[in-house]
């Protein structure tokens, strides 16, 4: 066979291969063409707001899985305050959970690069870890600047000392959600039997929840009255745990769909909610407020 131009060698290799697989030319062929004029364009993912922090200032600040990025609301209006890449193992591809730190900075744990991110007021990104985390599904601050991970795939407590940038072990707890109270304890939601727990940072625990009570459990916040607030995916559902006493839900249902993200705002728990693309407010009678909706 002779091959006058690089076209044709093409449309030769392509008919030889038409040939032994026995599909049509054309459907090799049309690779090297244009997609057609009335192409749909690729699919866009819902969004999938997963946690949000409150500064002092009441901005809120909410990280969205399939943004992928940050969206900011503050006087009364939703904004993208930074978007992602699309493209996986790039930081902030995959932002899960989201904090507030002790100067008002914000803080953000990313799975796809397994690392926590600080970024600064006007939307820049910088590692704490060089990637020493597995998949920050939550993460809390102290006081003093100690930042705590709540590692989905090493399944541990991690803590990432003040001004560090070293990862330290804290407990084998299999966590899934962590929170710092107003005394500087250390709560922890664990996909264990023991489901809910304060750890100290040598490692002991107190164990609160003893046995099995919530169906799927995310994260959980305490308020100045010692009162823990913990979400239930599976159960559509926001507890009540009071130390000493069982556990008690107090919402469920509408407009619940899939509680996961848990905050505090002057004392009052802030829900997001990733399948409602909402973030809420619970009332002093237990009521669900839609704060404001997540949408494009």
């Amino acid at each position: 066979m002779t091959v006058h131009s690089t076209n044709g060698w093409f449309r030769s290799v392509c008919l030889l291969v038409s040939i032994a697989l026995a599909v049509p030319l054309g459907t090799l062929a049309v690779a090297q063409d244009a997609p057609p004029a009335n192409a749909k364009p690729a699919a866009v993912l819902p969004l999938y707001p997963l946690d949000s922090a409150v500064d002092k200032q009441g901005t809120v600040f909410t990280v969205d899985r399939n943004l992928p990025g940050i969206w900011k609301w503050q006087a009364d209006t939703l904004s993208v305050f930074v978007q992602g890449p699309k493209k996986f193992r790039e930081p902030l591809n995959a932002i899960r959970s989201v904090a507030v730190d002790q100067d008002g900075k914000l803080l953000v744990g990313d799975s796809s690069t397994r690392d926590v991110y600080r970024i600064s007021e006007d939307g820049k990104a910088t590692p704490i870890t060089g990637g020493k985390i597995g998949i920050p599904m939550d993460i809390a601050v102290k006081s003093d600047g100690t930042i705590y991970v709540a590692d989905l795939e090493l399944r541990k407590l991690m803590r990432i000392p003040a001004g560090s940038n070293k990862v330290e072990h804290v407990a084998d707890v299999n966590p899934r959600g962590v929170f710092v109270d107003s005394a500087g304890k250390v709560w922890v939601v664990s996909q264990d039997a023991q489901q809910l727990l304060i750890v100290a940072d040598d490692g002991t625990k107190e164990v609160i929840v003893d046995k099995r009570v919530f169906d799927f459990p995310h994260q959980v916040v305490v308020n100045s009255k010692g009162e823990a607030f913990v979400s239930d995916g599976y159960k559509k559902a926001i507890w009540k745990v009071v130390r000493g006493q069982a556990p008690t839900i107090v919402v469920e249902g509408a407009p619940l769909d899939n509680p996961v993200g848990l905050a505090l705002h002057e004392d009052q728990v802030i829900v997001t909610d990733p399948r409602a693309a909402k973030v809420m407010k619970l009332t002093p009678d237990n009521k669900l407020e839609v704060w404001f909706e997540v949408k494009r």
